[in-house]
This record gives structure tokens, sequence and C-alpha cells, in this order.
């Protein structure tokens, strides 16, 4: 579509009455879906044919991954959720980076969540998370002199859409554990920006900042298979 098309169809849906606009949003999601499927965007074409997953990807679009999300949009490569990866073979993914999303599972799913992430990693592929570090979340709030409303956001979820919803809480013991239970060899920290794809602007780098203090809302944990 040409850009004075999209322009026309943009005045077009601005001039309908603000009660119909949800309505069509919801019966386009469907043929954006379809769309997606029929006109793939073309996978990103690295070395010795490597295929990063990125897992919950929202609005980022780095280059050197898939973008996997519920969010129909034209960087998405596979409009889809992310706890069950049928389309992508066993084996088949060099590295996955998946950046405040697990939390979003209830606790009783978590653990099927890491084994399927775990199916399509290559031996010794990496899965690289950040989730809210529920330590460092409590250390916010006692030094806020146990103000409710400075981590509400952080522990809680946004809840501005419907899977914006925090359903369970990690820190580093208990994340570890689960990712050696569902099979991982190894688990260590990893860097936000410490490496071209690790340079991805995303709550994986979210530092909040009290009485001089910084507080480093996210744990990030890569486990290696």
């Amino acid at each position: 579509m040409s850009g004075t098309g999209a322009r026309l169809i943009r005045r077009a849906f601005d001039a309908l009455p603000g009660s119909l606009k949800p309505h069509l949003k919801r019966a386009a999601v469907p043929l954006i879906k379809l769309k997606s499927v029929l006109f793939r965007r073309a996978f990103p074409a690295l070395p010795d044919g490597a295929l990063n997953l990125h897992l919950g990807c929202g609005w980022v679009n780095h280059p050197s991954f898939v973008n996997v999300d519920l969010l129909p949009a034209s960087h998405v490569h596979y409009i889809h959720r992310i706890d069950r990866l049928p389309f992508i073979s066993d084996g088949s993914v060099d590295l996955i980076h998946a950046s405040h999303c697990l939390e979003h599972f209830s606790h009783r799913q978590v653990p099927a969540v890491l084994r399927e992430w775990h199916r399509v990693l290559k031996k010794s592929g990496t899965l690289r998370l950040g989730v809210p570090d529920f330590d460092s979340i409590v250390a916010l709030y006692k030094s806020t002199g146990n103000d409710i409303n400075s981590i509400t956001g952080f522990l809680m979820g946004g809840q501005d859409y419907a899977h914006n919803f925090h359903m369970v809480v990690f820190n580093r013991d208990n994340l570890t554990r689960l990712l050696l239970e569902a099979g991982f060899e190894s688990v260590s920290s990893w860097e936000p920006h410490s490496s071209e794809l690790t340079r991805i602007v995303d709550a994986t780098s979210t530092v909040e900042h009290h009485n001089g203090e910084a507080f480093h809302i996210s744990l990030n944990l890569e486990a290696r298979k």
C-alpha cells in the first residue's frame, strides 16, 4: 500500500465514532495475522545460518532476531503465543532472548514454558532471560519506608492491557533452580549492552534510583543447554 493510501485509511479511521474504533481494531487482527503468514518477513541472514528468537519482542526490532509476539505488527515474524512454539523445530535455535515476559505466566506454567524453550534450543544454545528481581524490589520497598506505590508496577505489572499482568515472582536462587530443573546445564549472569546481541533497549536495563541508591530491578540470567 502506498503512503497516500495508508494516510487516507488513517484519516477515515480517525473520523469514525470513538465507540466503533475498538470493534474495528479487533476485526482487523485476524486479517493482520493472515497477512503475516502469507507475506512473512524474511528472516535475518546470519553467519552459519544461525537462528535467534526474540520472544515477547513487543515493539523492539533487533536486526539479528526472529520476532515472536502476540502484537500484530509488521516487524513480528510470528504473531503467536510464546509459551508454545510449534512452528520451531527441536534443537534448531542458537539463542533465545526473552525480556520481562516469563513473569506473565502463572507460577504453575513456568516449568512447562522453560521446557518448551529448552526444546527448541540447539545443544549449547543459550536462553537469555530478564525478569523482575524480587530481592531488588523488596530492597527498594524498604528504602522508601515501605511505600507500596513505589513497587506496585514492578511487582504486579502495568496492567494496562490484557497480557500485562505479573503472576509469579523470581529471585536468583529460585530462577536458577527452575532453569536447571528444566534441563539446562549451567546458569550465569549477563550484562545488557555488553555485545551486539545484548544491545536491545528493553526492561533488562531497568534501574530505579532512590535516596542516591541504584536498584537494578531486572534479574538477568542466561542458561546454557
